[in-house]
């Protein structure tokens, strides 16, 4: 196993001990299906208004842009419901903008509310395809599973929808809780509902300010997963994953074998 998890040096330094493991969900667990530039040409093309893909495309990089600037400089905006849906607002009409048209200011905020909504249903986001197996290997070893998650309140039913609430003992979500990572409040809270210290949890996630700090902070182990491939485990100051096939060999649990996917080709 540790030859084959050479490449991060960064081990856990006692993964036996390890009682509890509390995951993100964005980018962790669920990614948009099948695109978000896809998913907003759907739901324009049935308000009758379609849009071209290929200028949503375009569009995103600055649409990520302003929402990357709108977190920063408002961290706490996930620990509330108004002010979540309105920064998706501003997200989803800064999309819009260079695809839509002549559309009036009314127009372009209506359209950005359909698209808003759709992004509180299940349909528009998928389980990367490692999740149920490492999930399952994990409360095979009788782990405490949770969820800490800057989301809004529609994450719960989104969990149910894919069956994920038949893992975790519980789920912190920010827009109920009234707190956003990385405020320790959100980890203190996660470690209460698992009964266990500090020392004895790590916490996976995408963000290295909202995960790993906001779990640093309060003892918890961070382990930072990329499931983009962006980094490499010698610019990072904690653990570092592609998927959770490592974090099981992180955690010194055995992998369980890879199912087959369609496109697989016979070795």
């Amino acid at each position: 196993m540790k030859q084959r998890y050479r490449r991060n040096t960064r081990w856990l330094p006692h993964p036996q001990a390890v009682q509890a493991v509390f995951f993100d969900v964005g980018f962790t667990l669920l990614e948009s299906s099948p695109s978000i530039p896809a998913i907003v040409r759907d739901v324009m093309a049935r308000r009758n208004t379609p849009v071209p893909l290929e200028c949503l495309e375009r569009s995103l990089p600055q649409a990520e842009s302003l929402f990357s600037e709108m977190t920063r400089s408002a961290p706490h905006t996930w620990g509330d419901e108004l002010e979540i849906m309105q920064i998706w607002q501003r997200y989803f009409t800064e999309l819009l903008r260079p695809c839509y048209g002549a559309a009036s200011a009314d127009e372009l905020s209506a359209a950005a509310a359909d698209v808003q909504r759709e992004f509180d249903l299940a349909t528009s986001y998928a389980l990367y395809p490692d999740v149920e197996q490492a999930l399952t290997a994990l409360r095979a070893r009788g782990l405490k599973l949770g969820v800490i998650s800057d989301w809004g309140i529609a994450l719960g039913l989104i969990m149910r929808h894919f069956g994920l609430t038949r893992f975790f003992d519980f789920a912190v979500i920010s827009a109920t809780a009234r707190r956003a990572k990385p405020d320790p409040e959100l980890y203190r809270l996660a470690l209460d509902r698992a009964d266990v210290v500090a020392d004895y949890a790590v916490h996976v996630g995408d963000s290295y300010v909202r995960d790993v700090l906001g779990a640093r902070a309060l003892g918890i182990t961070p382990v930072l997963i990329d499931r983009m491939r962006m980094l490499q485990p010698e610019i990072v100051d904690c653990p570092l994953v592609y998927d959770l096939y490592e974090l099981l060999d992180l955690l010194g649990i055995e992998r369980p074998p890879r199912r087959r996917v369609a496109n697989d080709m016979p070795a």
